[in-house]
């Protein structure tokens, strides 16, 4: 069934309290719903979260004069996935409980972006309304304006969910279910290669077909990018790069632009671009880099500080051969190893303290995360340590951990017969 979801959400037990908001966001076309939260009366929270709510106005006292910070979390929870962007709005006639509720979110991996505390008593009536939502608005917009990022980052979002409605409108155009059902399937086939067909796992599937509209909407999302002017705020702000300040490394950032995003369900798949932990005793005796001459010299100081160094390979078949089961016997691997939390010299860059500089062979990603426990990984690749596995013995024997995104991939891969195809030089004495 598609799946229609509002963009901002009020939670109170009172409609009459926010009855203002709810009305202010729906005479405007945007998709407002309020949820009663009284516990006797009151809506269920929903058993899944939205994927596009903006905006969330949340009381504090949800059951009359009784406060429950878990309780007003958990309604914010239960609409707001984990780690997703939205702002937050306290509309309360006693906000000063705000820090338990956000620390409460915090801790559920849901922070807001903006929290604003607003005191229901301090905009008192007017006209038939019970509170002046006139100058509330007022007040909102006028703080909303003056984020300079934001305003590009909305332009940005619709013009993605503009390109991803014009995408399925040309896939079903003629308004004939048959041949819109008919031209997925030709998609599938193509993007995920012939042998597809007879594959049971309705989850492959499923992700060649989004992974095939994914690539058609990066393709076309362009082409909207400037139908909207851009703001003076923001072009004397956002766009003046000039002098930009420095900032942490933010590591957690970094990595979407090195994985895929959702790879959390890498068990026994064997795909382009997957790295695993390398668990066979014979191929790390035979191709683990740590005993390389020049590695083992490299990363003494790594293993006198006991820094966790583990044997990694990346999965370097050709796309294609892998979606069409052209691999034959063996899956192509190429060596490499990961540290975690590498200590680091004291200057000022804070660079991985290795004994000599890595190899031209080498090449090295640094201020990754995998989760919140492994928050700062470097892995390390050598193109001379490349070799092949029969694909039983790869699923048995090699964890996969990550997958690297397709231009991370193909840089690799460049990189690799780059390296192997170098001529040699003979020298003349």
């Amino acid at each position: 069934m598609i799946s229609f979801e509002p963009n901002i959400i009020v939670i109170d037990d009172k409609y009459d309290e926010v009855s203002g908001i709810v009305e202010y966001y729906q005479s405007n076309g945007s998709g407002c719903k309020f949820f009663n939260a009284d516990i006797v009366e009151g809506d269920n929270m929903p058993h899944k979260n939205y994927s596009d709510v903006n905006l969330v106005f949340l009381d504090l006292y949800l059951e009359g004069e009784k406060f429950d910070a878990e309780q007003c979390s958990n309604w914010v929870k239960s609409m707001i996935p984990e780690k997703a962007f939205y702002l937050l709005v306290i509309w309360s006639k006693d906000p000063s409980e705000m820090r338990e509720v956000v620390d409460n979110l915090v801790k559920e991996n849901r922070l807001p972006f903006i929290v604003l505390c607003e005191n229901k008593t301090e905009y008192p009536s007017i006209n038939d309304e019970k509170y002046n939502f006139e100058e509330l608005f007022k007040k909102l917009n006028h703080i909303f304006d003056n984020i300079p990022a934001l305003d590009e980052i909305s332009i940005w979002k619709r013009n993605i969910k503009t390109s991803s409605n014009q995408v399925i409108g040309n896939l079903a155009k003629t308004s004939d279910p048959s041949i819109f059902n008919n031209k997925l399937k030709k998609i599938i086939i193509s993007h995920g290669g012939s042998s597809v067909k007879t594959n049971i796992n309705n989850n492959r599937k499923r992700s060649i077909l989004f992974d095939a509209l994914d690539n058609v909407l990066i393709s076309n999302s362009n082409k909207n990018n400037f139908e909207d002017e851009i703001s003076e705020l923001n072009n004397q702000q956002l766009y003046s790069l000039e002098n930009p300040e420095e900032s942490a490394i933010d590591k957690e950032l970094n990595s979407w632009f090195h994985f895929k995003f959702n790879n959390e369900n890498l068990d026994g798949q064997i795909l382009p671009g997957i790295i695993a932990y390398n668990n066979h005793s014979l191929f790390k005796k035979l191709y683990s880099i740590q005993d390389d001459p020049k590695f083992e010299r490299i990363l003494t100081k790594q293993k006198e500080e006991n820094i966790i160094i583990q044997d990694i390979v990346l999965v370097l078949s050709r796309p294609c051969d892998i979606a069409q089961n052209k691999y034959g016997k063996n899956i192509k691997l190429l060596s490499g190893i990961i540290l975690k939390s590498a200590f680091r010299k004291t200057n000022t860059k804070k660079e991985i303290h290795f004994n000599e500089s890595l190899p031209d062979s080498s090449k090295k990603y640094e201020h990754l995360f995998f989760n919140e426990d492994e928050n700062d990984i470097t892995l390390i690749f050598d193109f001379r340590y490349s070799f092949s596995v029969p694909e039983k013995i790869f699923k048995e024997k090699f964890k996969n951990i990550k997958i690297f995104n397709k231009e991370l991939l193909s840089e690799m891969q460049v990189e690799y017969s780059s390296y192997s195809s170098r001529l040699g030089i003979t020298q003349i004495i």
